[in-house]
């Protein structure tokens, strides 16, 4: 009975996805299940700001062995998903998707992540798990009210998560059936049902996805521009680089992403989002940009890391600096013996009007709840959002 008065909810509040977008610059925000369970400062979704974005990918579900899906968090979706959670700080009378829907906002379940994609390869090489994934999937449209599926295998043929060679050409073979799903879930319900993917910045990682092939299922691709440079690296360089600054790899940088696929992959600008962080690195033992350091920052920054309101909480306890080649801020402090590689509103303003001189579809950020401040601001987003509603 639950299950079918929050269809009901759902229902009523549904509005085809991408329509409401309508010569706006997409902006994509993922809002993670399991915030609640690490964060004293939480953005429910009854105080997302909706007014500034066009799309919620909703992080994460991911492949059981068998092909099916599940909640990365099935607590968290049940109070975000349904329109419960007493004594959480979550409650809402409605549930995510409906609250998105009656702000003319679509929302994507996006299935995988970082963490959760070690049964991607097994469940890809095999018709009936590809046919049973996408089955799920379709079933999770319905049960919930999503507006489509973000495909987030992080990364095909990447050994550490069970990559086999075979996983690229797998991989579309895997986008297609479920383009072929949704279509038809799509003609059937009178409504287009959206597939994107969030992809890697690194060509060779692209490379092994069979971008080219890949390409042509999607809706859009999301391109994950940032993690360029972190405490996996030898030495201290920026998370996510406009341009390659001073001793920077001009490949690894956002813009060398965009051309990376609109260059050599030859995907149309309008079909790329660009990625901005809303989290910031930090390197221990190292006070300037290219120094060896340590390892990241557990003290000053514990549980959550370094999201943007915790860095701008602490900013008092830094010297300031911006990177003018790579066009990126960063952070040092003697006393802490610390640097910090972060995006601030100038930085995430100007990779929007990036997207505007490229004539690129939009932004994708992760995640929606890093900018949110104790006093109910978003200034990340906001910067985003007065470039963005300047153009038109």
């Amino acid at each position: 009975m639950r299950h079918a008065l929050v269809m009901l909810m759902i229902t009523a509040t549904a509005s085809l996805p991408l329509e409401a977008q309508h010569g706006r610059h997409e902006v994509v925000g993922y809002y993670p299940s399991w915030k609640w369970r690490t964060d004293s400062h939480l953005l429910t979704p009854a105080e997302i700001p909706f007014g500034m974005l066009t799309m919620i990918n909703y992080a994460f579900f991911y492949p059981l062995p068998d092909g099916t899906i599940a909640g990365r968090d099935t607590a968290g979706d049940a109070m975000i998903l349904f329109p419960r959670g007493e004594g959480t700080g979550m409650t809402s009378p409605l549930p995510l998707t409906a609250l998105a829907h009656r702000n003319g906002v679509s929302v994507l379940l996006s299935i995988g992540g970082w963490e959760d994609s070690n049964n991607f390869p097994a469940v890809a090489a095999d018709s009936v798990r590809r046919g049973r994934f996408a089955h799920s999937c379709a079933g999770a449209i319905r049960e919930f009210g999503f507006d489509g599926i973000d495909i987030d295998w992080e990364f095909p043929g990447f050994a550490e998560h069970n990559g086999t060679p075979s996983d690229g050409k797998n991989y579309v073979r895997l986008l297609g059936i479920l383009r072929d799903t949704l279509d038809n879930m799509g003609n059937r319900g009178g409504r287009h049902l959206v597939l994107t993917a969030a992809l890697p910045s690194d060509r060779d990682q692209a490379l092994a996805m069979e971008i080219r092939d890949a390409a042509p299922l999607l809706d859009f691709l999301n391109i994950m521009t940032y993690d360029f440079y972190g405490t996996w690296d030898a030495q201290a360089y920026h998370n996510a680089p406009l341009y390659a600054g001073p001793g920077g790899d001009s490949a690894r940088c956002l813009d060398g992403a965009f051309r990376l696929y609109n260059g050599a992959f030859g995907v149309p600008a309008s079909r790329i989002n660009l990625g901005v962080p809303f989290y910031g690195h930090t390197f221990t033992g190292c006070t300037e940009l290219g120094g060896a350091h340590g390892a990241a920052d557990t003290v000053h920054f514990p549980a959550g890391g370094a999201l943007y309101y915790a860095i701008a909480a602490q900013m008092k306890n830094f010297t300031q600096h911006r990177d003018d080649r790579a066009r990126v801020p960063y952070l040092t402090s003697t006393d802490w013996n610390m640097l910090v590689s972060y995006d601030d509103e100038q930085s995430v303003g100007e990779k929007a009007r990036y997207v505007l001189r490229k004539g690129a579809r939009g932004l994708i950020v992760w995640e929606i709840t890093g900018d949110y401040m104790p006093d109910g601001s978003h200034p990340l987003l906001e910067a985003i959002d007065r470039v963005f509603h300047a153009s038109h």
